[in-house]
């Protein structure tokens, strides 16, 4: 259904499908177990939705992310010993978020300026700010010995890469 509700551009009942099901998360997170286990659904799905960035728009996408990052909040123990793959693309999720920042010349002076103005207007870096606190997140809810291979995996990848986002979110 969610994936029909994207791909049909219906983006208000994907919202309220999307805020749904993080509300069975939040109250009945083994609901999604036996799908997690046979086939990582709706995990692949939701990291699909919040990484469209050029078809979906910000607010569908802080959604999809949300389902993550509380589905690993709930049952990060399940998920480690279970489901192995859960934690990688739940990093790479929040690290793509970090990359949501312009790279026009004039938008990297605007932006360095909003990050030095600690009243700035952080509405334009939205996405970048959820990146960020679904990172804090993951690491709150976690052990260093399950979340240090996939993460620094993925600051090694980022920091090797030559845009200047890709650093600074690694």
């Amino acid at each position: 259904v969610v994936r029909q509700l994207a791909e049909a551009g219906k983006e208000e009942s994907l919202d309220e499908t999307l805020q749904a099901l993080t509300d069975v998360v939040t109250w009945q997170p083994d609901f999604f177990k036996p799908q997690l286990s046979q086939g990582m659904e709706p995990a692949n799905l939701m990291a699909t939705l919040a990484k469209s960035k050029d078809n979906l728009p910000n607010g569908t996408r802080n959604l999809a992310l949300e389902w993550l990052v509380s589905m690993f909040e709930k049952r990060e123990k399940w998920l480690s010993k279970n489901v192995p793959q859960f934690l990688p693309i739940l990093i790479e999720t929040c690290m793509n978020f970090l990359l949501e920042v312009d790279s026009e010349e004039e938008e990297v002076k605007a932006w360095a300026a909003r990050m030095d103005d600690e009243e700035g207007d952080e509405d334009e870096d939205e996405l970048m700010h959820t990146g960020e606190q679904a990172v804090d997140r993951v690491a709150a809810a976690g052990e260093l010995e399950v979340l240090g291979p996939p993460l620094f995996q993925l600051i090694v990848h980022f920091t090797s890469q030559e845009s200047w986002q890709a650093k600074h979110a690694g």
